[in-house]
């Protein structure tokens, strides 16, 4: 594999803070860009926590620069635009409009550098009736509609929707702006002028639900499928027997033949039936260990899955012959592992760095090398609190 970068000579800059935009800047970090990030002076990324950093924050953020700066301050804004100036991206995730109030808005910038692509990201969008609304991932979740569709795919007869602690609206949001700020520098390659990215985590997470969402527009909806997970002596499996070849798999492991023309199970009435099959299996699995069932349904070709455990990924023959963890270290989290980019370049090396920045660390390089700024002028602005 060749160990240069897809995105090598590209600068960002990054104010966003959490999950979503720190997500998508790690991703073009990894593929070559340089990431500058810009931290509130004493506070920085929320995910940081009271102790200055985390390792949530790490596997965020491993490799960023870190700049410390009072974006409330004049001096602040000027020194953040001087930055901005020669900068390829930009990626912000405040509220809409604190951007514009800083000077610091797409409009504001591309008169200086008409070839930045800037990318905000925000819970609704930066229009309409809910462009102010605050929101974090579990806000969209609810929103979107999303919480709503898998309330209805549970058991609970009172339709309570699901607490979540996968803030997927984040990852998700972030990697389609990963992917949108790609197609805007394709762009301005092939057309010369910058562009503005609006992200919207309620839409994003809409694109989860296309079935629902056309469902939704017919007076009686196609049936969409939901899964259930089958019971083993130590657990559950998940089996998908979703094509005939499928099923025909199916019945030859369970030596059930009478499947294949069981008027349940055939194809059409299968889609709304899956509960069903998944009773018929059990009632072979119920005896096999959660190893023994998967074995046997993947010798036959069924498609299946045991139900992994978060903390036996580490050594699971499939992600380490991906190398799909990369370590990092720092003084004060010791070392810890982070995952790479689901996505593996054949020509192009995308790992991620094995180092996290503590706040505002590289202050002082960036102004220095980026900027030229003096000794002096550096020691003035951090004496008027517009650095830290």
């Amino acid at each position: 594999m060749n160990t240069k970068k897809p995105l090598e000579g590209y600068k960002v800059i990054d104010f966003s803070a959490v999950f979503a935009g720190p997500l998508c800047s790690r991703y073009l970090l990894d593929c070559g860009a340089e990431v500058i990030k810009v931290e509130t002076p004493g506070v920085g990324d929320l995910i940081r926590g009271v102790d200055g950093t985390s390792r949530v924050f790490g596997h965020f953020n491993a490799g960023k620069r870190s700049i410390a700066v009072n974006l409330k301050s004049t001096a602040g804004q000027i020194l953040v635009k001087r930055l901005i100036s020669d900068a390829d991206i930009v990626i912000e995730n405040f509220r809409p409009g604190i951007m514009a109030k800083f000077g610091l808005d797409y409009e504001s910038l591309k008169k200086e550098n008409p070839k930045l692509v800037y990318c905000s990201i925000s819970g609704f969008g930066q229009s309409g009736l809910y462009v102010n609304r605050a929101a974090f991932a579990p806000i969209v979740h609810a929103a979107s509609g999303f919480d709503s569709v898998q309330a209805r795919a549970q058991s609970d007869e009172n339709l309570r929707p699901p607490s979540w602690d996968i803030m997927v609206a984040d990852i998700l949001t972030g990697t389609y702006a990963f992917s949108a700020i790609q197609t805007a520098l394709l762009g301005l390659e092939r057309h010369g002028v910058g562009e503005y990215i609006d992200v919207s985590m309620m839409e994003s997470m809409m694109s989860l639900i296309p079935a629902h969402i056309q469902g939704a527009q017919m007076e009686e909806p196609a049936v969409i499928g939901r899964f259930h997970p089958v019971k083993v002596k130590d657990g559950f499996v998940m089996v998908c027997a979703v094509s005939d070849k499928n099923l025909e798999s199916l019945s030859k492991a369970l030596n059930r033949p009478d499947l294949l023309t069981d008027p349940r199970f055939v194809r059409g009435p299968r889609t709304a039936n899956y509960k069903e099959l998944a009773m018929e299996v059990e009632h072979w699995s119920k005896a096999l260990t959660a190893a023994e069932c998967e074995e046997a349904l993947n010798l036959a070709g069924v498609p299946c899955s045991i139900y992994q455990q978060v903390e036996d990924l580490f050594a699971h023959p499939q992600v380490l012959e991906r190398n799909s963890f990369t370590s990092v270290f720092d003084d004060q989290l010791g070392e810890f592992l982070i995952q790479n980019m689901p996505a593996k370049f054949s020509h192009s090396d995308n790992t991620p760095s094995s180092w996290v920045a503590k706040l505002g660390e590289h202050t002082d390089e960036v102004l220095t090398e980026d900027l030229k700024l003096s000794a002096a002028e550096i020691d003035e602005l951090r004496d008027g609190g517009v650095i830290a």
